[in-house]
């Protein structure tokens, strides 16, 4: 137990048995302002006073048995039983006193002075008593001023800018100017230039130590030396002036100032060389809550307790030893009434006859240090607190930031002070923060809030929700306080969500959410128009409605196979009741939304075209198993993407002894040698990529010709490849046995126009003879016959070199290799470069392609096209023009003429060899150049045709091979 407070209480209960003591003293507690308390040792309240009860607002049951916690927050609570351990363990008898918040209760926060005394017995903690001030504000310049004024001596107070607030007559004569042109100047602006520094250093040590301070001048108007008082408080500085003057007037100064010292809220004292209080003025007697008759002859310790400084301590001897100038200290001190105030106290020493004494003033700061402990726990908030706070000043430059905000900005502190905003927040701050604050005023708010983007440091962009309020400085000026949050991930989330649920409300499908009765509590706007209910309909009511009791068991041992973690596939098909009664086909998958609500989502999707879908291909695979079985000459066969048969048949399985069992359900290296799956295995293959492919190979001693088809789905997909196999052996030996007689023929060919080669060389020879020897003697019929029998000649050699040239296209020709249709026509211009200008013929030409064939065959085709155009054109000059269009993989080549025409009837036959439509007469040549052309384009691959009308013109058009497409290239130029 405190002794000291033991001590007290015996001088005032000494007199009383136990039951009157305790009844004066629940008297007492009773009637003080203070709210008291009485906890046990777990915090747990025991007894209150109605003070306490009136500050919380509870009543007594309501707090009597509940833990202090109640009122009090947890770390306050917290931080006290903490400091009560510590003295319990240092056997620390002081009394604890902490400034804190108390919750009442209506929720409001009422600010409270807390003295807490820890109860002990022989070392056993028993529990506190606990005293509670609401704390309040005081002011001292109002009540100083009124006396002040009466005095000689110049008097002014400043506020805490140092700007002039009041001025006494006397401090007018002494600046020299009224009171109008003083109040608002700064007290250093009105003095002379060469005691500024000294007159600014004063006032500013004043307002930050808030101790009473002086310097001294001389002035040379008043010819007098100046002292002047500061005494300091929260809002300014008041200022007393004093002048070097005779003894009298000192005296009536002295006793004014002696009336000042009364009336000053400041307690000031005087004690004697035992420690006796010999003077106290009226504030010290307030302060102290003693009578002034109690404290006169009373040693100081009756006031400041151990902390009264006696004439035996180490500080007094410093301040006698001149080591020191004063001593200054705060300390706690309590009144009889036990309350604990804090107080600042400074003396000196002071002589009085022959003794030393010390003067002292000594102030009341519980309120100042409750509002630094105020303050200081609003800093610790500021610096705990994850969002960025900051303090912006009417000019939008940083003048206050905690650390969050630093971290959250990548730059220090230091670095912000003084920054614009613009700097952080975009160079559209300023726009956009008054415009927040134009709406502010508009609806009354005290706050804004909003969304808006930051800029670190790091370059990033980070999205922030912003909140600030208006500010006002100490000056007037008015700024922001704001604080930030990061909500990038927030905002992340919510766009997320955003995109799933207009995903929900988009798909196709219908989605639902039922709870653990089976009830809907929540569907899209596809499941409402599946069912036929609206949203309303559904929201509440049970599957029921639309599901039969099948449907729901089994949903319901989906549920649990889910649960148990058994489930192999999540789906399900039932059939949907729609509100017109009528059944839909559905598929429906699940999940378990949340296991502690045990509610399950479900996607549904209508399948009826899929139904229907599903019964068009199981007949048409009936069908195909009906034209594969009896598949003449061949097989056809069905294949998955891993090449795996699912439908085979036809007679050539049954040639090769092959039953279909064998083949359906078996993959390519089941059914086909390495060797052979190496070549075929591309082609089959490529179906899937949307390629139909056709390829000639050997199996078991047969020639097959395969065809590999892609089979698409209702959505135009390729799921599965057909190969349609047809048995070629005859047409191969055919086509074997077609080409050794072709070889043996143009062996023949060849042979037989090398042989007539000699004789007609002869004949040609002789007929030139007889025409260089005998010509002058032969009659004119003589020379006819002997034209007619060389130009027989000549026409022989020609047609024996069309002859030649006709048999040697398939075994002479070239191999195959990308053509330039333009370069391959350029070539040929200018060999029929005389013929063109002959007949002063005009040839048109498009962009041509490029193909794939042998170019000196491709050049034959165009100049036998092009000189039977010119030579066909008739009586007007030649008009021709040459095209190409784009036909799948290969390119139509086009010659269009102006000429004289084709009979229609004609047309297959110009195609023939030595096959002519005039007479030699008429239009020369040998009449194997479009036979010629025919067997070149057959060679290619192609076809090669006419379309013509007699009089109007002719078109020979013929089809060649395209190059490869490559890379988007469609092959032409």
């Amino acid at each position: 137990m405190n002794t000291r407070t033991i001590a007290t209480n015996e001088v005032y209960w000494g007199d009383a048995d136990d039951e009157v003591a305790l009844e004066r003293y629940r008297t007492l507690v009773e009637t003080i302002d203070d709210g008291v308390c009485y906890l046990d040792p777990d915090g747990t309240v025991v007894a209150v006073n109605e003070a306490l009860i009136e500050m919380t607002g509870y009543h007594r049951d309501e707090l009597v048995g509940e833990h202090i916690s109640l009122v009090l927050a947890a770390a306050d609570v917290d931080r006290i039983e903490r400091e009560i351990l510590r003295r319990i363990e240092t056997r620390d008898d002081t009394i604890i006193s902490v400034e804190l918040p108390a919750h009442t209760v209506d929720g409001q926060v009422v600010p409270l002075e807390l003295r807490v005394n820890p109860v002990t017995d022989d070392g056993e903690f028993l529990g506190t008593i606990s005293v509670a001030r609401v704390r309040s504000e005081s002011t001292r310049e109002q009540r100083l001023r009124s006396h002040i004024d009466g005095t000689s001596n110049a008097f002014y107070a400043v506020d805490d800018d140092f700007r002039f607030t009041y001025v006494n007559d006397r401090a007018e004569e002494y600046f020299g100017r009224t009171t109008g042109e003083l109040l608002g100047e700064r007290v250093w602006d009105v003095c002379p230039a060469d005691e500024v520094d000294v007159i600014r250093d004063a006032f500013r040590t004043a307002m930050r130590s808030q101790e009473p301070t002086r310097y001294d001048r001389y002035d040379d108007v008043l010819d007098s030396q100046i002292e002047a008082h500061l005494s300091p408080s929260t809002t300014g500085v008041s200022v007393i002036l004093h002048e070097g003057i005779e003894s009298g007037v000192r005296k009536r100064e002295l006793e004014r100032f002696e009336r000042m010292v009364e009336t000053i809220d400041d307690g000031v004292y005087v004690t004697d060389h035992d420690g006796r209080f010999v003077f106290v003025n009226d504030a010290f007697v307030a302060l102290c809550k003693y009578s002034r008759e109690e404290l006169l002859g009373a040693h100081g310790s009756l006031f400041f307790g151990d902390r009264f400084v006696d004439t035996d301590e180490e500080e007094w001897r410093k301040l006698v030893d001149g080591e020191d100038d004063s001593v200054e200290f705060e300390t706690e001190v309590t009144g009889p009434s036990g309350e604990t105030r804090t107080v600042q106290n400074r003396f000196v020493t002071l002589e009085i006859g022959a003794e030393r004494g010390r003067v002292g003033v000594t102030r009341d700061v519980t309120e100042r240090k409750a509002y630094e402990r105020e303050l200081e726990r609003y800093e610790m908030v500021v610096e705990t607190v994850g969002d960025g706070v900051y303090l912006l000043d009417e000019n939008h430059e940083f003048t206050m930031v905690n650390s969050a905000f630093a971290s959250m900005t990548g730059y220090d502190r230091d670095d912000l002070i003084g920054l614009h905003a613009e700097s952080i927040f975009g160079v559209k701050y300023v726009e956009t923060a008054n415009a927040k604050q134009a709406e502010m005023e508009d609806t009354g708010a005290s706050i804004t809030v909003f969304e808006e983007e930051i800029y670190p440091a790091t370059g990033e962009t980070v999205i922030v929700e912003s909140r600030f309020t208006l500010f006002e400085f100490a000056d007037g000026e008015q700024g922001r306080i704001g604080t930030v949050r990061d909500v990038t991930d927030r905002v992340e989330y919510e766009r997320e969500l955003e995109q799933y649920e207009t995903i929900v409300e988009t798909v196709d499908d219908g989605i639902y959410v039922v709870d653990e009765e089976g009830r809907f509590t929540m569907v899209n706007d596809a499941y409402a128009e599946l069912t036929g209910y609206s949203r309303a309909e559904l929201l509440g009511s049970h599957v029921s409605l639309v599901a039969d009791d099948e449907t729901i068991e089994r949903a319901r041992e989906v549920e649990m196979e889910m649960a148990a973690g058994t489930a192999e596939g999540l789906m399900l098909e039932a059939s949907l009741q729609t509100a017109d009664g009528e059944s839909v086909p559905a598929e429906a998958t699940f999940s378990m939304l949340s296991d502690h609500l045990h509610e399950r989502v479900g996607v549904v999707r209508d399948i009826t075209d899929r139904k229907a879908r599903e019964r068009a291909l199981e007949e048409s695979e009936r069908r195909y198993r009906i034209l594969a079985e009896n598949f003449p000459n061949g097989a056809v066969g069905l294949y998955d993407e891993n090449l795996t048969y699912t439908v085979a048949g036809g007679e050539l399985l049954e040639k090769f002894g092959i039953s279909t069992d064998d083949v359906v359900g078996a993959n390519r290296q089941e059914r086909y040698p390495a060797d052979l799956l190496e070549e075929v295995e591309p082609d089959i293959r490529g179906v899937f990529d949307g390629e139909s492919n056709s390829f000639e190979t050997k199996y078991r001693g047969r020639y097959l010709l395969a065809h590999t088809l892609p089979v698409r789905n209702a959505d135009d997909e390729v799921d599965v490849g057909m190969l349609v196999i047809q048995d070629i052996s005859e047409r191969e030996e055919y086509r074997q046995k077609l080409e050794a007689s072709n070889e043996r023929l143009e062996q023949f060919a060849y042979v037989a126009s090398h042989d007539l080669q000699e004789p007609l060389r002869m004949v040609t020879s002789y007929l030139q003879l007889l025409e260089t020897r005998y010509g002058d003697s032969l009659d004119e019929d003589g020379e006819e016959f002997l034209a007619y029998a060389v130009d027989g000649a000549e026409r022989m050699h020609e047609m024996i070199e069309g002859l030649l040239e006709y048999s040697r296209v398939e075994t002479r020709g070239d191999p195959f290799e990308p053509v330039d249709l333009h370069d391959a026509l350029e070539s040929v211009l200018a060999d029929l470069q005389i013929q063109i200008d002959e007949h002063d013929a005009e040839i048109t030409t498009e962009d041509l392609p490029r193909i794939e064939g042998d170019a000196s065959q491709v050049r034959q085709v165009f100049q036998n096209l092009l000189s039977n155009a010119i030579t066909y054109s008739g009586d007007d000059p030649p008009v021709i023009d040459v095209a190409a269009e784009r036909e799948g993989e290969m390119w139509k080549i086009s010659v269009r003429d102006e000429g004289i025409g084709i009979d229609l009837d004609q047309t297959d036959r110009i195609f023939e060899i030595f096959r002519r439509l005039h007479s030699y007469e008429e239009y020369p040549g040998t009449g194997i150049g479009l036979a010629l052309c025919k067997r070149i384009v057959d060679r290619h691959g192609g076809e090669i045709w006419v379309n013509s009308e007699p009089g109007v013109g002719t078109v020979v058009s013929c089809t060649l091979p395209a190059v490869e497409t490559r890379r988007g290239d469609q092959g032409g130029r």
